[in-house]
């Protein structure tokens, strides 16, 4: 008996030194970033470790970064691309590799093979979990399981990470995937009142969101109302992405805090742009070969809201930008735009990368002022 309290004493002993160990943080530097796709060029390359090179000292230098995952992975069938995509356990291990740290897995393309489909991509990243520290969100722990965070411990903050899609291409996803119609009004409202519970019990709320149309540079209303929705109940970071291209971003206020309304960040990894003709560089296939970094800093803030919680505020983004380059030896990978301007391109083709860096930064740097959505209960603030 002696021994055995002896033996708990020293567990209970070394875990709270292993607490005390854990570094705690004012500030975290979050990075977020659109769809990593699976097409055919991108899966067909040799080293898929290339395709991060460009992106990967940032994406080790920050405290938790986040990419969408746009395709199951089931390794009982064939690999596939576009319409019904199946991807494979290098190419994630990649992405792990190349620095991002948390996964969003719920999209419209999450049930293309179904519910073995879904249940064999559970497994994988529960697999990556244990094997390397990540995290991932969005698919159901058992069909028809509630919607629940996944709580992250990182620098003394408890965040949780909430990941959803509106709408899915396969009937019969709803049991298996996070699936939240918000043009229902009592699914949006129940949704709602779930933030704003998650809201009390964690520091950081983050709410990934695969919403709005396709190929639009600026969100769509009801898109960008259901956003705001989500930061007035609660969320500190909405997480867009679906549109394949970018659109700009807002900062909102609300209390003593600032919040952070990602409204699509685009593609990351994807070979949408490889039709792209050089004299179209404003056309309707340019911008999804544009990618940004959304490096976001929050930091805990100096003073409590009226209930006299502790909020965390979002204090900086910045956006590095870069571009989908057609590279001879490594195909089409992301790559910074002046690592583009500087290799000996065609005249055509150096006027339209210089044209699209022009309309990329102009882009992130525009505040939302056309945005005819009804009056919020807090107070809407554009930064660039």
């Amino acid at each position: 008996m002696i021994k055995s309290r002896v033996t708990t004493v020293l567990i209970v002993f070394f875990a709270a030194s292993a607490l005390a160990a854990d570094p705690v943080s004012d500030s975290l530097l979050l990075t977020f970033v659109g769809d990593i796709m699976h097409h055919d060029l991108n899966a067909g390359m040799n080293d898929y470790d290339r395709l991060y090179d460009a992106v990967r000292p940032y994406l080790h230098a920050d405290s938790l970064s986040f990419a969408n995952i746009e395709f199951p992975v089931d390794p009982d069938r064939q690999p596939s691309g576009y319409p019904l995509f199946n991807g494979t356990a290098g190419y994630v291990e990649a992405a792990v590799r190349g620095g991002f740290d948390v996964f969003s897995l719920a999209n419209n393309h999450s049930f293309d093979l179904g519910a073995r489909g879904t249940a064999a991509t559970a497994r994988l990243f529960s697999s990556l979990s244990v094997e390397t520290g990540t995290y991932h969100n969005g698919l159901r722990d058992e069909p028809g399981a509630p919607i629940t965070p996944t709580v992250i411990y990182h620098e003394g903050w408890s965040i949780a990470f909430v990941s959803i899609t509106a709408f899915s291409n396969a009937r019969g996803s709803l049991g298996f995937i996070n699936l939240v119609d918000y043009t229902d009004v009592s699914v949006l409202d129940a949704f709602l009142a779930q933030v704003s519970q998650w809201d009390t019990e964690f520091d950081l709320l983050i709410v990934s969101v695969h919403a709005g149309t396709e190929y639009t540079t600026r969100p769509d209303l009801g898109k960008a109302q259901f956003f705001r929705d989500l930061v007035a109940h609660g969320a500190d970071i909405v997480w867009g992405h679906h549109p394949h291209v970018l659109q700009p971003w807002e900062k909102v206020d609300v209390g003593t805090a600032n919040k952070l309304i990602l409204h699509s960040t685009g593609n990351f990894i994807s070979a949408q742009r490889r039709y792209q003709q050089p004299f179209l560089p404003l056309g309707r296939w340019a911008p999804t070969g544009d990618t940004a970094l959304f490096r976001v800093t929050v930091m805990r803030s100096s003073q409590s809201d009226s209930s006299g919680r502790i909020q965390p505020s979002v204090v900086r983004v910045s956006t590095p930008i870069f571009t989908v380059h057609n590279d001879p030896m490594h195909g089409l990978i992301p790559k910074t735009f002046g690592a583009v301007l500087t290799e000996p391109l065609p005249l055509v083709w150096r006027a339209f990368y210089a044209a699209r860096y022009a309309s990329t930064r102009s882009l992130l740097n525009a505040p939302l002022t056309s945005l005819a959505v009804r009056s919020p209960s807090y107070n809407a603030s554009f930064s660039r």
